[in-house]
């Protein structure tokens, strides 16, 4: 195996330790008792005693030294168990599993909205350098950067209702079991979701392809009667894709992020919103397992986008432990 690659996940797992350290900790720094929190859910919240909450800490094992807690919920997570609720008893898993389905479709979607939207735009705009197209793209991406999506979310809610009388369905339904009322949840949260992330990356590509329409081979191309559109996305697209590549890396980690507040916005059974309530009743398990998720996920999509640098252009090569060549 490459040694540069054994190196990126020997990295790659020490940044997963390192993240689980930090979200085990921060948990326990939340504010509030996750006895009391989690019997919110039921009449009498607030009239627990001390005695029953001391019983309720031992049951879920929070009586116990915080290394103790660590070791325990860590040896879980090697052996593939993330443990069980502390508000509903079940494991983790089966809590989490609908709830990702959701989130990864979402997800995937406003990805590729994306990249398709983010490459042709700034490919197109960097092509049209100086003219009202290149004007309007760069207008409306720096704006589409600066506002908030959470803003966003609420105003198309509000203007949907009161100037259209339309509705997104409230009762979620899969793509499998009914694709019609499936795109109707997803499209159009992914497509606010999208929103920033592909306004930088149309930024970014268009900054890449204006600098890769300057080099000679561009004009040698198009001196050879190439097509416009054949220069634009079989030459330049390439070669403007490295740094394209890093600021997508980001957003995708960012799309996972800002799926907390989609969801919440638009009442999608998400991993997003589990956290939410998760943290509302201090479900320390829930909010351990989600946040880990969240850093796996932005581990792994920074590793194949480092392996994908040296796939695209032959120019750069990954580094060997041959005498450091």
């Amino acid at each position: 195996m490459n040694p540069y690659l054994l190196k990126r996940l020997a990295l790659s797992a020490v940044t997963l330790w390192l993240v689980t350290v930090v979200v085990f900790t921060l948990v326990r720094v939340l504010p509030g008792d996750a006895v009391v929190a989690a019997s919110a859910q039921s009449p009498g919240e607030g009239a627990l005693t001390r005695t029953e909450i001391d019983a309720g800490r031992a049951v879920l094992g929070l009586d116990r030294p915080l290394i103790v807690q660590y070791g325990e919920w860590f040896w879980e997570l090697i052996t593939l168990d993330a443990g069980d609720s502390f508000v509903t008893g079940s494991s983790v898993w089966s809590e989490m599993r609908p709830r990702l389905s959701v989130t990864l479709e979402l997800a995937l979607v406003a990805l590729l909205i994306t990249v398709v939207g983010g490459t042709t735009f700034g490919i197109l705009s960097a092509s049209m350098e100086g003219r009202k197209f290149d004007v309007v793209v760069r207008s409306v991406s720096l704006l589409a950067a600066s506002i908030p999506q959470f803003w966003i979310a609420l105003l198309l809610v509000v203007v949907m209702a009161s100037w259209w009388g339309y509705f997104i369905p409230v009762e979620y339904r899969s793509i499998w079991d009914d694709p019609a009322r499936n795109a109707q949840q997803i499209l159009i949260p992914a497509m606010i979701l999208a929103i920033r992330p592909l306004a930088l990356l149309t930024r970014v590509m268009r900054s890449s392809s204006i600098e890769v329409l300057g080099n000679d081979y561009i004009r040698a191309a198009r001196a050879r009667g190439l097509l416009n559109r054949d220069v634009l996305f079989r030459h330049v697209l390439k070669n403007a894709l490295i740094p394209s590549l890093t600021v997508l890396a980001a957003q995708s980690v960012f799309l996972l992020g800002g799926a907390v507040v989609i969801e919440s916005v638009f009442n999608l059974p998400g991993v997003g919103r589990g956290l939410v309530q998760a943290i509302s009743f201090r479900d320390y398990p829930i909010i351990q397992f989600i946040t880990l998720l969240m850093g796996l996920g932005a581990v792994c999509i920074n590793l194949c986008i480092d392996l994908l640098y040296g796939a695209i252009d032959p120019r750069i090569k990954l580094a060997r432990s041959d005498n450091g060549s």
